[in-house]
């Protein structure tokens, strides 16, 4: 038996085997098959909601731009003074006025396009205005059954919907094709004789808002307010069979909507998708068949030794090599392995000299934060006591510059937004005012540049420059100004003192210095903090490294006027929403 066993040809056993992995690949193709067909069912339905629901939205926005524009006609105290206190607003004595008020609702029914008319009727004697008919007599006004609706809803609004039945003499004034949004005109004064403020909506702007639900001939859209039929796009589309009908229906509020399409259409996609996926159930039974029989005889041990090469790469043992004396295309496969395995391994080495040098590049940036740390601490315990013994001065300058520090230690962040960074500048700044008070700083920050993250501890150095070398020494009172703007894609952000300014040698030699610095060359040369220039270096080189090519910083000066430096940095795309979205 077991040498009947070891007689079967390879090939056999790998098909056997690829048809025992596909019976149960078959069973989950056909699960997962029913299963995404049920999800792609929940997602049709999810959308065909939501696009009902946003529909919805717009109903309940239209109503809620309504009461916002009634309300506001309702507060105009020049409207309401001319309907208040008179017998009859058609007297001619009133004339003037009441054309006054039409020319009011015409300019605001020309600029709301979905206010077809607009109505003010006076209670007591039935006339009125309108933006369409001019002057109105309507004198059973206060017979409507929405008058009194209006009347005890003490100012809030109220949609009528006339009905339209054939057999009921129509309204002149109220048409069964319009919405109508009404209150009350003055609805801060509690009278017997209320005046009304009507707004007329045509049906067909809402038809619009639907009519984009309807994606196909025999889709119905239908519109309800409390559960009574305003509009539908397709009434045809109803007849006939209504068994295979699918229907959903949502509301909000009084508004109700509903769909209605035949299920053949919706599905449509699903059942194409279940016959593709079955054909390629068939398609890969026949090909594992015919690939089974194609595989060489002698497969199994360059397999073998591929993996357990494989595992010792796994393990981290990037100096094994496969050796054999193949010439086939296993072979050709084994000699990539090696090379891949010795490329690996030199990759690696590379990138960890990589590291070592730009942890020795930073080592000393990372050296002048320890003595701040400590600062840090012992200058907490400094505001402290001063805080203890009343003394102000010393308590806030501490307290200002500790936090400063807490903002220069902090880890895990290595970029602010711009209004950020400013606050953080300005704790810095105001130990120096403290320390030098013959200079005033200016913030101007645009707008749209606020939210704009920029690198930690980018401007300190220049601002630092600009206080040490520019005002300190100024023998008057000098001004410190920091704006930003955006112009294209780029930020530009201005440090100027006025200051003592630059001698023109000075200046050219540290232009020239930070010339030379560009985003392939963009680490300073090995040098202590102390060094000349070394601040404005090190910003320029951290802009390049982090921003690339674009950012530069320019450089302005005239001895005795002052200095002005020019950050110029690109903006990333998507880098405020995303920090706006990360805060």
């Amino acid at each position: 038996m077991k040498r009947r066993k070891g007689s079967i040809s390879l090939q056999l056993k790998l098909t056997l085997t690829f048809l025992l992995i596909l019976i149960p690949l078959v069973s989950v193709s056909m699960f997962a098959n029913n299963y995404s067909q049920g999800i792609m069912n929940v997602q049709i339905s999810d959308r065909t909601k939501g696009a009902l629901l946003t529909s919805l939205a717009y109903m309940e926005q239209i109503a809620n731009n309504m009461d916002q524009q009634t309300l506001l006609i309702s507060s105009n105290s020049s409207i309401v003074s001319i309907f208040r206190d008179i017998e009859d607003p058609l007297a001619p004595h009133n004339l003037y006025d009441i054309h006054m008020v039409q020319q009011q609702l015409g300019s605001l029914t020309n600029i709301n396009g979905a206010i077809q008319e607009a109505y003010i009727v006076h209670g007591a004697s039935g006339n009125g205005v309108s933006t369409e008919l001019g002057a109105m007599r309507w004198p059973k006004v206060k017979e409507e059954a929405w008058f009194r609706q209006v009347v005890n809803g003490i100012g809030t609004l109220v949609i009528y919907i006339p009905h339209s039945n054939p057999s009921v003499e129509q309204n002149l004034y109220l048409k069964d094709s319009n919405i109508y949004y009404i209150r009350l005109l003055d609805v801060l004064r509690d009278t017997p004789e209320p005046n009304i403020l009507i707004f007329a909506v045509n049906k067909s702007s809402l038809q619009t808002i639907i009519q984009h639900l309807q994606t196909t001939e025999r889709m119905n859209i239908s519109l309800f307010y409390n559960n009574r039929l305003i509009l539908e796009t397709n009434a045809a589309a109803k007849q006939g069979d209504t068994s295979d009908m699918f229907t959903m229906k949502e509301t909000s509020g009084a508004w109700s909507i509903q769909l209605e399409q035949p299920k053949s259409e919706i599905f449509k996609l699903s059942h194409r998708l279940q016959l593709f996926t079955y054909l390629i159930i068939l398609i890969s039974i026949l090909l594992a068949v015919w690939t089974a029989w194609l595989i060489y005889n002698q497969i199994l041990k360059p397999l073998r030794q591929l993996s357990g090469a494989f595992k010792f790469i796994g393990k981290g043992d990037l100096n094994y090599q496969i050796r054999h004396d193949r010439r086939d295309e296993f072979g050709l496969v084994m000699n990539g392995f090696n090379q891949m395995a010795e490329s690996q391994r030199v990759m690696i080495e590379e990138d960890y000299e990589k590291e070592l040098r730009l942890a020795k590049s930073e080592f000393s940036l990372l050296q002048s934060q320890i003595n701040p740390h400590f600062l840090y601490n012992t200058l907490d315990s400094i505001y402290s006591v001063a805080v203890k013994y009343q003394m102000k001065e010393i308590s806030e300058m501490v307290l200002n510059l500790a936090k400063f520090f807490r903002v220069s230690l902090g880890k895990g962040q290595n970029h602010f937004t711009l209004e950020e960074t400013m606050q953080h500048l300005l704790y810095y700044i105001r130990v120096q005012q403290m320390r030098t008070a013959h200079f005033s700083v200016e913030i101007d920050l645009e707008e749209g540049t606020k939210a704009i993250p920029v690198l930690k501890l980018l401007l300190q150095p220049i601002v630092e420059n600009a206080i040490i070398h520019g005002l300190e020494k100024c023998p008057f009172e000098g001004e410190l100004r920091i704006r930003s703007r955006v112009q294209g894609h780029l930020l530009f952000i201005e440090v100027e003192d006025t200051g003592l300014g630059m001698p023109d040698d000075l200046l050219k030699q540290l232009q020239l210095e930070l010339s030379i610095l560009t985003s392939k060359l963009y680490r300073v040369p090995q040098e202590s903090p102390s060094s000349q220039f070394f601040g404005m270096k090190n910003v320029k080189s951290r802009m390049k490294l982090y921003y690339g090519e674009e950012a530069d910083v320019g450089i302005e000066s005239e001895e005795g006027l002052g200095t002005k430096v020019t950050l110029i940095m690109p903006i990333r795309v998507g880098e405020e929403d995303h920090e706006a979205a990360r805060r």
